[in-house]
């Protein structure tokens, strides 16, 4: 004959079954904070739903704000190697092409262009690269310049000249295809 099982006069009951197993039916809030309070209760548990959404939003966030843009470029130009003593060379040095960069005005912004020994002075970074392009003397391209495309080219800024004037001078000479471009230090306006 199977057993039945046993009834329950209240939900809060507990029923004896089968040795010394006690089955719960129900347990009230009351008991259950009793019960944890008695035992030591289980730890504290972190809510992490909460931390994950905030986590998410911060990573949004930074993809849609970072800016991935590639760099200005490479400036091309020949920086010294090898041991760094220097080498004697058989030709006298070249005289070089000398661009002096000056402040126009007293907020900066405005650029003064001279190439030294020149009478016409360019007024701006075009008319500079025009003006080296008349200099130069490559048969090639029939130009009958006096200053061959190897020449040296020193751009000499002033203190308070922009870097940006600077960069564009530097440009102007690559454009009027000078292989050989090199910046001395920024000093005090020579006469």
């Amino acid at each position: 004959m199977p057993a039945t099982p046993p009834t329950l006069d209240t939900a809060d009951n507990l029923d004896m079954l089968e040795g010394d197993e006690q089955v719960v039916h129900h347990v009230s809030q009351q008991e259950k904070r009793r019960k944890q309070r008695d035992t030591g209760g289980d730890a504290m548990q972190l809510n992490l739903t909460s931390m994950i959404d905030v986590v998410f939003q911060l990573l949004i966030y930074f993809v849609v704000t970072a800016s991935f843009t590639i760099g200005e470029g490479v400036i091309t130009a020949k920086l010294p190697s090898g041991p760094g003593t220097p080498q004697q060379s058989k030709q006298p040095p070249e005289r070089p092409l000398e661009i002096i960069l000056n402040t126009g005005g007293d907020i900066g912004t405005e650029y003064r262009v001279s190439i030294k020994g020149l009478a016409g002075q360019p007024r701006s970074f075009t008319e500079l690269s025009d003006t080296l392009i008349q200099l130069q003397y490559d048969p090639q391209r029939g130009l009958n310049g006096a200053y061959k495309p190897d020449n040296p080219v020193i751009i000499k800024p002033d203190v308070s000249v922009r870097w940006q004037h600077v960069v564009n001078a530097f440009n102007a000479a690559v454009r009027a295809r000078y292989s050989n471009v090199s910046f001395a230090q920024a000093g005090a306006e020579e006469q």
